[in-house]
């Protein structure tokens, strides 16, 4: 099997957090994204978010000889308050010994009022060889990063080698529902420092998360195109099965009873690692935009 990937814990959501370890290792997969994310996950707000709740998580992983390879902590943030919520991550980021954060720009202010505002948050990253990602959107309302178009301004604003790019297809998907996703997709291999791998289908205008390879993001021909350039940045398998989102790209939780129970789950990420491994074939390492400690 491929090693140069996660599976995010939002998968679970709903789950405890033992459940999601427990299961995910027995796909034979070691390496989790762990998903502190608000309105992805139930009961989750930023007091929930401590260093006492991520050290017992990270206490539970490595009693499972498991590794933390990102931490997702989107939640609501603005150039008032970016640079107190991110230092406040990358604090639990590097309590996971995890060498990626994730999360969304403010949609308030520039990229460089940005960086302005959380300089220090973004010094403390540095210290802790803790690569910050900026991810795209989902949800059709602007934003710095929609799609290959803005790359390359991106990319210039990121002077900093503590900065990156999370690159997200399925976001991509329901937030500019008329591109060309597979040539988006591709263009991200020269950029993005990480991917989230998450497919959707659309149900009565809807859109559902689904198996990777079952749904519109056209994975098979991305993943065999990366194999042969040899180019793919470590990725997770994000599938939050526990979310909607609606034609206008809002995404919304479910009501808990109608969660997937855990045996469906692993049926649809068992479902995932089959697409990824039919049809990617590397003959040695893949190259990326930057290599990590894994």
């Amino acid at each position: 099997m491929y090693k140069g990937f996660s599976i995010s814990t939002v998968a679970y959501a709903g789950y405890d957090i033992e459940q999601a370890l427990d299961s995910i290792a027995s796909l034979g997969v070691s390496n989790i994204e762990l998903a502190l994310i608000q309105g992805a996950v139930y009961d989750l707000d930023e007091d929930t978010l401590c260093e006492e709740y991520v050290g017992h998580i990270k206490a539970l992983l490595d009693a499972r000889r498991m590794s933390c390879t990102s931490l997702a902590a989107h939640c609501p943030i603005s150039i008032d308050d970016c640079g107190e919520l991110l230092a406040k991550r990358v604090r639990l980021t590097h309590l996971l010994e995890c060498p990626r954060l994730i999360l969304y720009a403010p949609r308030d202010g520039s990229l460089s009022q940005f960086k302005r505002a959380a300089e220090a948050a973004i010094a403390m990253a540095k210290h802790y060889q803790i690569k910050i990602l900026i991810e795209n959107v989902g949800d059709q309302q602007p934003y710095m990063l929609n799609d290959s178009r803005d790359f390359d301004a991106v990319a210039a604003e990121f002077d900093s080698a503590t900065l990156g790019i999370n690159f997200d297809p399925g976001n991509l998907a329901s937030h500019r529902p008329n591109n060309n996703l597979l040539y988006d997709s591709i263009k991200s291999l020269d950029v993005a420092e990480h991917i989230h791998i998450k497919d959707l289908v659309v149900e009565q205008g809807d859109y559902q998360f689904c198996a990777i390879g079952e749904g519109i993001c056209q994975y098979p021909a991305l993943l065999r195109h990366a194999s042969e350039v040899n180019k793919l940045p470590f990725f997770s398998i994000e599938a939050p099965f526990a979310l909607v989102r609606r034609a206008n790209g809002k995404a919304e939780l479910k009501p808990r009873q109608q969660l997937l129970p855990i045996s469906e789950i692993e049926s649809r990420l068992k479902l995932s690692l089959h697409t990824i491994n039919q049809n990617l074939h590397f003959g040695k390492a893949p190259e990326t935009a930057v290599l990590y400690k894994h």
